[in-house]
């Protein structure tokens, strides 16, 4: 859902087609009383693990995470609070039930997960789009189904995303994924992980997905993009966009979205250098 509900003010439609909500304290306050009223609605058969983290971890349910969901869906209440509800069932499922109502922290839902957390799949560049997206950027040439456990390579995703939603104008206006898949290789596909992953990211996580920025792909590509599409769903199969061509040819296309050289991961062409073990030390002193 790209478009706020009647009754709430809206920018207009941005380069990505998207119009966001022109938030005022009234605004927020009153969908969050109906978000609150939405999930109470819900029977409790079909909110089983929301009612265990409201049991067992009731500090992590504030008003700011519940905002978080309403933001990712534009406020539409009706999806928002399906979303939250998912949001518990997937976090039960990808963390187990000892860990899944502990903070996403490293040394604490992720700290059996150090190896994944630095594979390079998935990487902080630290960067935002000029309207405030977090930009990623994804290896999938770091796909190794034999290396590590689908689990715990989505709970890397997982801790990832929420890092970034510490950003309210990316909570706000969402992420765009620069993946560069030029190194990847057919046997490197893990269908178990990338339906884990897009089940998460579509359906789950309080995260909007602005673009799928894909970039030098390689000639196997053509092969491999159908069975992608099977995982991803209708939304973001349209967020997809291709560029392909030389080094110079591929920046000048990504400029076209806002997306200049400096906040450009480096194997793209672009200046920035990715340090994920460096990223996840500093997260580390932090409590992070």
């Amino acid at each position: 859902m790209s478009t706020p509900p009647e009754g709430v003010e809206r920018t207009e439609r941005d380069l990505y087609g998207q119009r966001h909500p022109v938030e005022t304290d009234e605004i927020v306050s009153r969908k969050l009383k109906e978000f609150e009223e939405e999930v109470k609605n819900i029977p409790d058969e079909e909110k089983s693990c929301l009612l265990q983290a409201q049991e067992r971890c009731p500090q992590l349910l504030t008003d700011g995470f519940k905002l978080m969901f309403l933001r990712s869906e534009v406020f539409h209440i009706d999806l928002a609070t399906k979303r939250y509800v998912r949001y518990w069932e997937k976090r039960v499922d990808v963390f187990g039930p000892e860990k899944a109502f502990l903070p996403l922290t490293v040394d604490g839902a992720l700290r059996d997960d150090h190896f994944t957390l630095t594979k390079g799949f998935m990487n902080m560049t630290g960067k935002c789009d000029p309207s405030g997206r977090s930009i990623l950027f994804g290896d999938p040439s770091k796909m190794d189904p034999g290396a590590y456990e689908a689990k715990s390579m989505c709970r890397a995703l997982w801790y990832i995303l929420h890092s970034l939603l510490e950003n309210e104008e990316t909570q706000k206006k969402g992420v765009v994924f620069l993946l560069w898949p030029h190194n990847f290789k057919p046997w490197q596909l893990d269908k178990k992980l990338l339906k884990m992953n897009s089940e998460s990211v579509r359906a789950c996580i309080p995260l909007r997905v602005s673009a799928l920025h894909v970039c030098h792909p390689p000639k196997i590509f053509a092969i491999v993009f159908p069975i992608l599409k099977m995982f991803m769903g209708e939304v973001l199969r349209k967020r997809f966009r291709l560029h392909s061509g030389n080094t110079e040819e591929v920046l000048k296309n990504l400029e076209k979205w806002g997306l200049t050289r400096d906040i450009v991961a480096s194997p793209i062409g672009g200046d920035v250098e990715i340090d994920m073990h460096g990223w996840i030390a500093k997260r580390r002193a932090a409590g992070k």
